[in-house]
């Protein structure tokens, strides 16, 4: 998949954004006039989580995208986060959904090296050890979750899943700090009312 063709796709999840959200419209114009920066690799791959990530919030959903890229560049299963709606899900952050959706179409593959997911929010402790087990080559992220990310934690986790990691490369991706900083600006549109959602359902009922 070449740069237009990415382009093209992120064009099309845009023109189904039309919220009223005066946030939300000013990242679709913003995302819709970017241009990637050709000394940054990552950077189509990233402003397509972004684009994700700012569908989410649309979506009523926690504003994280996500992507699998197979050896050749192509974008083989896209996602964000489906946590709040249409229905709670608990599961369904954005990495979740896109690793989901490519196990689910492609049971003959039993091996995922040379794929790359790219994800525009630092993957979180649930999150990180599924990575870790489907063997995904690169996970890489847009920007850094400093409340909920792991990755840069990895050393605390238990010795089986801190060994397994070591096959795998987990970093930042290379793209340019405009895209690291809106997918961050992208996740916190929506991220306090979402929380309270998350913090009334945790509250006990008796």
């Amino acid at each position: 998949m070449d740069i237009q063709e990415i382009r093209e796709l992120g064009s099309k999840l845009l023109g189904k954004i039309d919220s009223r959200n005066e946030k939300v419209m000013n990242w679709k114009r913003w995302l819709a006039e970017y241009g990637f920066q050709p000394e940054y690799q990552d950077d189509p791959y990233v402003w397509l989580t972004d684009v994700l990530a700012l569908k989410s919030v649309d979506s009523g959903n926690y504003g994280v995208g996500s992507i699998l890229v197979d050896e050749e560049g192509k974008v083989i299963a896209l996602g964000h986060n489906l946590v709040y709606s249409p229905y709670f899900r608990s599961d369904l952050h954005g990495e979740m959904v896109v690793v989901n959706q490519f196990e689910k179409e492609h049971p003959e593959i039993t091996t995922l090296e040379g794929y790359t997911l790219y994800t525009s929010l630092e993957s979180c402790p649930m999150c990180l050890i599924r990575l870790i087990s489907s063997g995904i080559n690169r996970i890489l992220y847009a920007a850094a979750d400093s409340i909920a990310g792991m990755v840069n934690s990895i050393d605390m986790l238990p010795p089986l899943w801190k060994d397994l990691s070591e096959r795998q490369v987990f970093s930042k991706a290379r793209c340019t700090e405009e895209l690291s900083s809106a997918a961050t600006e992208i996740m916190l549109i929506n991220a306090e009312e979402l929380l309270e959602i998350l913090e009334k359902r945790s509250k006990p009922s008796f």
